[in-house]
Formats: C-alpha cells, sequence, structure tokens
C-alpha cells in the first residue's frame, strides 16, 4: 500500500487591509468572551512571536515608554514586596503596546491606609458581570482559556470599585483605550495591520522550507519507467537524502539510462524568478507593520532603514522627537496617570518617567562622524 505524504504549504493573502472587528457577546458560563472563540489575545501572542518585525517594534515601544526609569530623586513608596516601579510599569507598558489595554490586582494593606498593586497578565482576564451603565462588577481569571472546566474553571476576582475594598481582598483595576464600536475589549493599535503581521510569518515559514530544500523545489524528474512502490519510496528518500537540505544545494545530480529513448528526463521549473515577488512582498509587509504603529522611522525599533546613526543622525533625531511627543508620550501618560493614583492615595507624589538620552547620544555620534 502506498504511504501519503503530506504537502504543507501556505497561500499569503493580503488583498485585505485588516482584520474585521472582533466580537464579544456572553457566554452560558458568565464571561464576555474575547472574540467568537474567545481567545484573541492568545492569537495575537501567537502573530507576535512569528513576527519579528511586529515585536521588534513593540520591545522598543516598551522601552521608550519605560524611559531610564522612574526618577531617583523622588521617593514613591513601592507598589508590592516583589517589584518596584521600573518593574512594574515595564509589564504593564508590554501588556498596553500588546492588547492596547492593562490590569493589576489592588490589596488593601492591612495597615488600613495603603494599597499594593500586582501586574496581572492582561490576556489571562476576561470581563465577567457587569451593571447596567456598563460598569465591571467582576472579571475571571484564567492561566488557559483553552480550559474552562473542571480544575481549569476561571477564577472570578472583583472589580476595583465595585465594592468598599476589605483588607487582604484582591480587586481588579482594568484599563482599556476607548474604541469605536468595542464596549469591553480594546484591540491593540496595530490591529490594521494583523494580516501583514500574519504574512510576516508565513514568509518566514516560506523561507525555512526553502532553505531545508536547498532552495530548489524547482525541479521535475519523469522516469521511464513504473517500478514498485518499495523502489519508488527507496528512490525518494535517497533524492531526498542526497539533495534537500542546506548541504545540497549547487549539488551535481547523475541519472543513469539504458539509452537516448530510455531515460529519466529532467525539467527545471523555473520558479526562482519568483524571488523578486517574495522580496517585493517583504517590503510591503514591512511598511504596513510599521504604519500601523505609526513609527517615524523603522531605525527607531531597531530595524533598517533609509536613516543609520552615522550618516543621518539629524533625520534619526528629528524621527524620535516627533514619534516621542505624538506616541510615546501619550502611551506613557495613560498608564502614570493611573498609577499616580494610588501612589498619591498612599501619601508620595504623582510618577515621573525621564525619558532615554537619544537626542543627546545621537548627536554627540552625528558630531563624532564628521
Amino acid at each position: 500500500m502506498q504511504k501519503k505524504k503530506n504537502m504543507n504549504y501556505a497561500v499569503i493573502k493580503l488583498s485585505q487591509s485588516g482584520k474585521s472587528y472582533p466580537t464579544f457577546s456572553r457566554n452560558t458560563k458568565g464571561w464576555i468572551s474575547y472574540d467568537s472563540d474567545n481567545l484573541l489575545p492568545q492569537r495575537i501572542i501567537a502573530l507576535n512571536n512569528e513576527s519579528a518585525i511586529n515585536k521588534a517594534v513593540i520591545d522598543n515601544k516598551v522601552t521608550y515608554i519605560c524611559g531610564t526609569g522612574v526618577k531617583d530623586d523622588e521617593y514613591y513608596g513601592q507598589p508590592n514586596p516583589n517589584d518596584d516601579w521600573d518593574q512594574l510599569i515595564e509589564k504593564i507598558a508590554k501588556d498596553y503596546v500588546t492588547f492596547g489595554g492593562y490590569c493589576m490586582q489592588v490589596i488593601f494593606n492591612e495597615n488600613g491606609k495603603t494599597v499594593s498593586l500586582y501586574h496581572t497578565d492582561f490576556s489571562k482576564i476576561r470581563i465577567g458581570e457587569t451593571n447596567e451603565f456598563g460598569a465591571y462588577l467582576s472579571f475571571y481569571l484564567s492561566n488557559d482559556w483553552r480550559k474552562t472546566y473542571g480544575k481549569h474553571a476561571p477564577v472570578q476576582i472583583k472589580a476595583y470599585g465595585s465594592e468598599e475594598m476589605q483588607k487582604g481582598v484582591p480587586y481588579l483595576f482594568y484599563y482599556r483605550d476607548y474604541e469605536p464600536s468595542l464596549d469591553y475589549y480594546p484591540v491593540p493599535q496595530y490591529y490594521s495591520a494583523l494580516n501583514y503581521i500574519e504574512a510576516d510569518g508565513l514568509l518566514g515559514k516560506f523561507y525555512r522550507n526553502s532553505i531545508n530544500n536547498g532552495f530548489v523545489p524547482s525541479t521535475i524528474i519523469t522516469m521511464p519507467s513504473n517500478p514498485a512502490d518499495e523502489q519508488k519510496e527507496q528512490f525518494q528518500r535517497d533524492i531526498e537524502n542526497s539533495y534537500a537540505g542546506t548541504n545540497g544545494a549547487n549539488s551535481i545530480v547523475v541519472l543513469w539510462g539504458e539509452s537516448q529513448e530510455v531515460k529519466p528526463v529532467v525539467t527545471s521549473y523555473a520558479a526562482s524568478g519568483n524571488a523578486d515577488l517574495y522580496n517585493n512582498v517583504d517590503e510591503i509587509i514591512f511598511q504596513k507593520i510599521i504604519s500601523a504603529h505609526r513609527l517615524t522611522s523603522p531605525t527607531l525599533a531597531g530595524l533598517s532603514g533609509s536613516g543609520n546613526l552615522s550618516g543621518n543622525a539629524n533625520e534619526i533625531t528629528n524621527s524620535y522627537v516627533l514619534y516621542n511627543r505624538t506616541v510615546i508620550h501619550q502611551l506613557r501618560r495613560k498608564i502614570l496617570d493611573t498609577l499616580s493614583i494610588f501612589t498619591v492615595n498612599n501619601g508620595y507624589k504623582k510618577l515621573v518617567i525621564d525619558d532615554l538620552d537619544i537626542v543627546k547620544d545621537l548627536a554627540a555620534d552625528g558630531k563624532a562622524s564628521l
């Protein structure tokens, strides 16, 4: 019996400029589903892990938001026994940039005066009860939303502000960016580019498969006879062992025939001309992703572009200043405004973060290259 060999391939469609908005609905178990399958955050994580471009942009956005850290000439207390403010802000910033929202558990301390703040992974939270005005009353927390039964059942936690706080009881503070028509959950700033982020991951798989196949999936061998299945399988194994993979590139193929009339025929399937096509697709993907992040220069995300530190310091400086003022400061302000509510209530000042010294460093590099 001939064995069937599975062939894996992917078709990349870029005809749509963006994903349709997710749908939210309350299920019979009590929480509001995060998209139809309740797994939108998990899909976003998976797509980001396969897209080197988007992950680089996200990581650098978080770096810019965190800057050099909170001002060290002021003492703001400590958010919890395990984290300082810089650690907590970095976790919150990563969730905020990745999902468009963040959350943390607020616990009323035993002294009856202050609260402690603990970061909670945004992807693990689902909205539970709400009142007639849409205010949150409770949430559900699960480490794996693919399993919601038995011992894996999500744990319910009360919303911060839903009742007078009790000592030692955790309450969940939940923040999301406003987006028209989205009543419960946010979408990330780059949501319109999810198709291109997915395509970036698929292109990575394509290039990996090309390398594994020696960059020559473009040859057809027509045999003059029809041998037994065992011989066919042995021939297939011999060809793959000899010519597939990186070591098989540019190898010489020798096929033996009894005569000119009875011999294997090797046909070149000219697919190499597609290289320019894939390079063009790669460039389109790159541009769409950085545009969705409102990035003023790809260099600011640690990606190569027209700018470079030695030749275009002024261009990069201007790009950074513009990006910092139009995007980063707004994201940082939304985080600090929330956290400062708790620092002030705990008896300290509002949190302040110092910017990175990029402008000064770039200016110095520019002068050094002259």
